[in-house]
Formats: structure tokens, sequence, C-alpha cells
């Protein structure tokens, strides 16, 4: 099976779907240096696997609680386009 931006998988992370969505290149350095550094060539193909909350929504749903919003980034986002928060500290 291939895995791409904008799929969603069921029944991959404790009985729930999962979605899959594209990198934004900005976020590279910041999460994927070393894999950088290893292959020693961007742009790799790096996709998101977002989790949702025990309700079935994702982080991005305005339902998902704060918590849930705030536990994984949105890495689809430029960086400079991203809310501030835990995920941009090291910008």
């Amino acid at each position: 099976m291939a895995w791409a931006d904008g799929q969603r998988h069921p029944d991959v992370f404790a009985g729930h779907r999962v979605a899959l969505g594209h990198v934004d290149r900005g976020w590279y350095r910041t999460f994927f240096g070393q894999a950088i550094g290893f292959y020693r060539r961007p742009p790799l193909p790096v996709l998101q696997v977002a989790w949702p909350d025990a309700e079935g929504r994702f982080h991005w749903d305005v339902q998902a609680d704060e918590k849930h919003r705030e536990s994984q980034p949105r890495l689809w986002l430029p960086p400079r386009d991203h809310p501030v928060g835990r995920w941009t500290t090291e910008l």
C-alpha cells in the first residue's frame, strides 16, 4: 500500500483512524535534521501521522479540546504560519 498526503487509515492506532499529511519543508531542519544529514539530500518524502482524540476528532478540528489541539504540531503549515506554542519555541 502506498501512503500519501490526505489519506486516512482506519484501525492503525488503538482502533482509531489516523490521517496523513505532507510536511512543509520549513520543518525539515527542526524535526528531521538527522535524516537529512544521513541521506545528505533534502527534500525527503515526509508525511505527518496525526491521531484523533477519544472522540475521533483530529487536532485541527475546532471541536477538539485545547489539550489535544496542542498535542501535535501542524507540520503541513509553514513554520511562520503555525500557532505560537511549544512546537515553535525552537524556531
